[in-house]
Formats: C-alpha cells, sequence, structure tokens
C-alpha cells in the first residue's frame, strides 16, 4: 500500500529494501496503483510524497529530487509529467545525479487511458529492478528520433545525464530498463606480508583489473614484492615474490547493495583469491668453501581469503583497506647443499598475514 510520507522514519539496516519516493498529483493515482501492482515482488519499499513535482527544466527538477530524496531518505525517486494524453516517466538516483526520461506516446488517441498507465508503470518497474540488482541508470544520451521534437535530453535546461527514449517501452521483464549491470574495476595498492622470515614482513605493489555486476566483483591480480636479503651462517640468498591470480568478491554491506538513504560512503566485502606464486632466488654470498648456484624460481599454489573495508572518496575512488591471510600449498624451503647435508636459511611460513592499503575505482 502507497502511504503519504508525513513523518520521519526509522533508520533502516543495509540489507533493507530500496526505499522509492513517488512524487505525484492526485490525477496520478492510477499511474501510481499499476505501478503498486508492477512492482510487487521487488525488495522496493514505495513511498508517496505529499506534493506533485513542479513543471520546470529537468536541472531544477532533479535538484528537487535530490532534496525530497534526503528529506524522506530514500534510494530513488520517481515522478510523471503530462503532455496531452502522453505520460512522461522521470526514475532518478539523486545521489548519482542520473535520471532516466522516457515517453509514453498515446498515439493520438489509439492508446487508451489504462494502457498508457501500464505502459508507464512497466517503466518504473524495469529501473527499479536493475537498482535493486546492484546497477546503475545508463547515463549515455541516446541520438533525438527525428521529427519528435520533444526529446526532453535535448532540453536546454537538461544535463548531459538524461536519458529519452521516447519510443514504445520494451516487455514486462526485457531487459534491466536501462540500467547498466556490469562495470569495470582497477585497483592499485600497497601490500605487506609476514612470511615468518623477514622482520618486517615482505612488501610489494599490488594491482587489480576486472568487472563488477552488482555487489559482486571479479579480477585478475598481479603482486610484486622486490627481493629481500636472508642471511645465514653459510650464505646469504635474495627472494622476490610475484603473484598471478583471480579474484572473485562479495560487497556485503553498503557499496552495490544500495543504502537506503541512496549511495553508501561506507562498504565492506569478503573476497577470495586463487594465484600461482613465483618465488625468485638468487645467491648473493657464501662461505669460502662454497660456490653459489644458479638463480631459480619456485612456483606454488596459494589461496587468500580476505576482508575489505573501503571508504568513498568521490567520482568512483574508494581507499580500501585489506585483511587476509596467504595459504601456501607447497611453502618453499630455501638453504645450502654441503657435504651431503642441506642447512635451511629461509623457509616462509604456510600462513602468512596479509595486509593491504589501496585506491579502488568502481563507478558504480
Amino acid at each position: 500500500m502507497l502511504v503519504a510520507a508525513v513523518v520521519c522514519a526509522p533508520a533502516v539496516a543495509a540489507a533493507s529494501p530500496l526505499r522509492v519516493l513517488v512524487v505525484a498529483s492526485e490525477r496520478d493515482d492510477e499511474l501510481l496503483a499499476r505501478v503498486e501492482g508492477q512492482v510487487a515482488d521487488l525488495d522496493v519499499t514505495l513511498v508517496r510524497a505529499a506534493s506533485a513535482m513542479a513543471r520546470a527544466p529537468l536541472a531544477p527538477q532533479l535538484a528537487r529530487a535530490r532534496t525530497l530524496a534526503r528529506q524522506h531518505q530514500a534510494g530513488a525517486v520517481v515522478w510523471f509529467e503530462r503532455d496531452g494524453e502522453d505520460v512522461i516517466v522521470h526514475v532518478a538516483d539523486p545521489d548519482a545525479r542520473r535520471v532516466l526520461v522516457r515517453r509514453v506516446d498515446a498515439g493520438l488517441g489509439a492508446m487508451s487511458g489504462s494502457a498508457t498507465s501500464e505502459a508507464a508503470a512497466v517503466i518504473v518497474r524495469g529501473v527499479l529492478r536493475g537498482l535493486v540488482a546492484g546497477g546503475e541508470i545508463d547515463v549515455a544520451a541516446p541520438a533525438p528520433a527525428a521529427g519528435t521534437g520533444r526529446d526532453r535530453a535535448a532540453d536546454a535546461g537538461a544535463p548531459p545525464g538524461a536519458v529519452d527514449a521516447s519510443a514504445t517501452p520494451a516487455a514486462p521483464g526485457a531487459g534491466l530498463g536501462g540500467v547498466r549491470p556490469l562495470r569495470p574495476v582497477a585497483a592499485v595498492s600497497w601490500s605487506g606480508i609476514l612470511d615468518g622470515e623477514a622482520p618486517a614482513g615482505h612488501h610489494g605493489v599490488a594491482a587489480r583489473l576486472g568487472v563488477a555486476g552488482g555487489p559482486w566483483h571479479a579480477a585478475i591480480t598481479l603482486t610484486h614484492r622486490p627481493a629481500i636479503e636472508l642471511r645465514g651462517a653459510m650464505a646469504t640468498i635474495a627472494i622476490e615474490r610475484q603473484e598471478l591470480g583471480l579474484a572473485l568478491g562479495l560487497d556485503v554491506v553498503g557499496g552495490a547493495r544500495r543504502h537506503p538513504r541512496g549511495a553508501a560512503r561506507w562498504r565492506t566485502g569478503v573476497e577470495v583469491a586463487l594465484a600461482m606464486t613465483r618465488f625468485g632466488r638468487a645467491t648473493t654470498a657464501t662461505g669460502a668453501d662454497l660456490a653459489p648456484t644458479a638463480d631459480r624460481a619456485t612456483w606454488t599454489p596459494a589461496a587468500t581469503p580476505a576482508v575489505r573495508a573501503a571508504r568513498h572518496l568521490g567520482r568512483g575512488a574508494w581507499l580500501e583497506l585489506a585483511l587476509g591471510v596467504d595459504l601456501l600449498a607447497r611453502p618453499p624451503e630455501f638453504g645450502v647443499a654441503a657435504g651431503g647435508t642441506f642447512t635451511t636459511i629461509a623457509r616462509p611460513w604456510p600462513v602468512e598475514p596479509r595486509l593491504g592499503l589501496g585506491v579502488v575505482v568502481d563507478p558504480f
């Protein structure tokens, strides 16, 4: 049931339904009833504003939508306009400053008022379904249809993000209603591990590049740790490490899971990465009675479960802290062989705590 929002709503957990504010006049009662029916199976809560949206260029309307969203703690705002028998549907993500504008053409009376309302409700459903899935309103404006002269995206007051789709709306369930579900993600960070050998740990640079859909993300990962020297009684060796792997993660709180008040400022997630770790070994010094061996590399599989927490910096950038552990399948052992005996100089722990701090670009 749609209710007027006239009292302050209590705080809502991040896992709560997407709160959608519908700004409508009494003339839109039939539209609202159709929207209620279309979104009944979605994880959304509809709230009706007490006043209608004033007719104005799109930029002032979006500013008004942002104000109303803050007042009603809404993550999306919907409103309608009339142009003769046509209905113009607006669905906005106020915090992201994105809005979809779509005209339902009544076709000079060929389309009944009831059918027009149903088509408008289908548009609203498609966009809200995509937002609930963690997508975002696509801001790429299509070319105006020739001869229509009614494209809101071409309005002098409309921002570049306005989208017009004056064509007949898609059938229910087709596509994601103008929402882009996939997005690129990239990150670069400092990474340090405690390997049981270097007192201060082994440090390096990590990078990742991948894609994300809603709260899920997958990426190729690459880490380089420059060589550190480990000294023993019989020799000194230098060990460097590289890791190449694939990571799969999920935002558990915040982020692309869509906070009910809009874009989240914090997000927390979990991740598992599978990688091949290369240990490069070089002998830099030996005792007088020993000859250095040739440089060589040792490979071992590794798994890294991790927890990530990030703070939104703006424009798709996040400052992220990661805490995890490297699980080495076959930890290598480095040492000196002489006289039929092997003297160990270094052997990394099979379980190595890991810490990372870096910048993530994730423009959801």
